[in-house]
């Protein structure tokens, strides 16, 4: 399980939350969306086990509020890869689709793992709205050698400079270390540039050059 994966948990989990008192509207609203089966987002896990922590965002109607859900491992029915792009483009406009369905098919010929998440994601997984006119498009992109890291940053760029809504989102490298691949790319070219780097247990500045290290030098083919 890695961050911003879905987990579905068995419709009848108990679960804890800090966010809202057992029993109010908050709570309620996260036991109802555990029952009718849909998931929740794996955030980053303590080092050293124990309660697996989760994140839920509410709709727009419950002015996105934004749950950190505590349940026990045992509790987890089934672990996804973050939603595919074709799988959200009924959210958007046309035009913006259509730039999205070309930045996935720049990220398959290259064989690099492109998700959503975010606000685009939730929306398509419940059917309820969630975005504004002022809301981002955050991706999650998996690469593996460094032919993929920078055909995603060319395609990230391209496709940012033709959507009329931000395009944000991470490059997550193979060792699950992940970067705002807008920061990245401001400092590609400098590999003493210090990132921050979002780790499965921590958070905390990194060179650039670290991160392209974990790299495979294996040209990507189209």
């Amino acid at each position: 399980m890695r961050r911003h994966d879905l987990v579905y948990l068995d419709r009848d989990a108990a679960f804890e939350t800090p966010c809202a008192a057992t029993g109010d509207s908050l709570w309620q609203a996260a036991r109802d969306w555990i029952a009718a089966g849909l998931p929740l987002v794996a955030a980053r896990q303590p080092a050293g086990g124990g309660p697996i922590l989760l994140g839920l965002s509410l709709p727009l109607k419950q002015q996105r509020k934004r749950l950190t859900i505590h349940v026990d491992r045992q509790a987890v029915a089934g672990i996804a890869a973050p939603l595919a792009i074709a799988r959200c483009c009924s959210r958007l406009p046309a035009a913006e689709a259509d730039v999205l369905r070309r930045l996935a098919e720049q990220a398959a010929g290259c064989s690099a793992s492109l998700g959503v998440f975010g606000s685009l994601a939730w929306e398509a997984l419940s059917g309820e709205d969630y975005r504004h006119a002022d809301s981002d498009i955050d991706l999650i992109c998996d690469v593996a050698t460094l032919a993929q890291l920078d055909a995603m940053l060319a395609a990230l760029q391209l496709a940012a400079g033709e959507l009329r809504c931000r395009l944000d989102g991470e490059l997550r490298f193979p060792d699950g270390d992940a970067v705002a691949w807008r920061e990245f790319a401001a400092h590609r070219e400098n590999p003493a540039a210090q990132v921050l780097v979002k780790g499965p247990h921590e958070v905390g500045l990194r060179p650039v050059q670290s991160l392209l290290a974990s790299l495979s030098e294996v040209c990507c083919h189209a």
